[in-house]
């Protein structure tokens, strides 16, 4: 009990949500690249911006409230269909560029919070061996 409302203070449960988040982007961003020539295939995303402002909101709640009452872990975002490229004759919105861009973006994202998070827990783990670094 007292490790889980340690590690439910900080900043781990955002970040361990932002990675969860990056993940499941990843896998629609490789699902667009898989199916950038297939007619009439609408390509999806899920919205960083709605997504953190989630986390802003859920953050702001857990500002004042106990320790440990506001989870972090229900936070989801609908699939959306971005409509920011040309559509093509197949009626396919394709753009390699702007998929490329997003899925670096999102691996640089995902790398980082993942550091992050790595750091959060090896401190933790210092603090209970009784280590300073």
């Amino acid at each position: 009990m007292f490790i889980e409302r340690l590690m439910n203070q900080g900043n781990a449960p955002l970040l361990e949500q932002m990675v969860k988040f990056s993940q499941a982007r990843h896998r629609l961003l490789a699902e667009n690249i898989v199916n950038i020539s297939t007619p009439r295939y609408r390509q999806k995303d899920l919205s960083l911006e709605r997504f953190q402002h989630l986390l802003r909101e859920r953050v702001a709640q857990r500002n004042g409230a106990p320790v440990g009452s506001v989870r972090f872990d229900d936070l989801s975002v609908e699939t959306e269909y971005p409509r920011r490229n040309i559509l093509f004759h197949d009626q396919n919105n394709r753009s390699v560029e702007q998929l490329m861009s997003d899925q670096a973006q999102n691996a640089l994202m995902h790398n980082l919070m993942t550091e992050l998070l790595r750091k959060q827990f090896e401190s933790v783990q210092n603090a209970l061996k009784e280590r300073v670094t």
